[in-house]
């Protein structure tokens, strides 16, 4: 299985080429300028981003929600998203997973929105943030980082902003990969875990942009 994976696009709808199977987006889609309402978020979901995707040359879709996407924090939004891959053709190639799984050339994959220390951004919580996956999952696609490798240490601020308790579920999980982003100058090299049940694993930020939100970095390739 091929996947190509970015987060926190902030609205930037790069050119994809690569084929692939598996096209991953970590959250932070959201254009800044309009991440808070509603209205104008789902007329550019239906204008921008949905026609976007259905020119990336993949099999299966899966986006998740990060800390800007407050448009997926309101309870018409999942309904209202339906309608719009149904009205584009979509619902059979976009999947969205927010605290959910799919299963794909049998590999699940699970998504979750969670960030820390964000008190007042969507799906954040400043204390007591707690990650729960499927113990089968195979690909788990969070936007916060673990504290794992160099996935979630900005070098340039000299800190480190992965999440220790994430750190610890990967640890204690069955995983192949997890796919990450939210921070988004944290390494893009292929971090390696070795889970407690002896298991290689491996973490990988694939944010695109530059902490001035600048495009910086392609889509990440991986190979399961």
């Amino acid at each position: 299985m091929k996947i190509a994976a970015v987060s926190d696009l902030h609205g930037n709808l790069i050119t994809i080429k690569d084929k692939c199977d598996v096209f991953v987006i970590a959250g932070d889609w959201s254009p800044l300028y309009i991440q808070q309402y509603y209205n104008p978020m789902i007329y550019w979901i239906e204008d921008e981003f949905l026609p976007w995707m259905s020119l990336i040359n993949a099999d299966h879709i899966i986006f998740i929600p990060g800390n800007h996407d407050f448009v997926c924090t309101f309870l018409q939004f999942k309904s209202d998203l339906n309608t719009l891959l149904l009205k584009s053709g979509l619902s059979g190639k976009v999947h969205y997973l927010n605290d959910s799984s799919i299963k794909i050339m049998n590999k699940k994959f699970y998504g979750l929105p969670f960030t820390e220390g964000l008190n007042g951004w969507a799906f954040s919580s400043k204390y007591n943030v707690e990650y729960y996956f499927d113990e089968d999952t195979d690909v788990l696609i969070t936007h916060q980082p673990p504290r794992i490798g160099d996935a979630g240490y900005i070098s340039l601020y000299k800190k480190e902003f992965g999440s220790l308790d994430l750190r610890n579920k990967i640890l204690k999980s069955n995983i192949d990969i997890n796919i990450c982003g939210h921070i988004h100058t944290g390494s893009h090299e292929c971090q390696p875990v070795l889970l407690d049940n002896g298991k290689a694993a491996e973490i990988y930020n694939v944010s695109i942009l530059d902490e001035d939100y600048r495009i910086a970095f392609k889509p990440t390739i991986i190979e399961i």
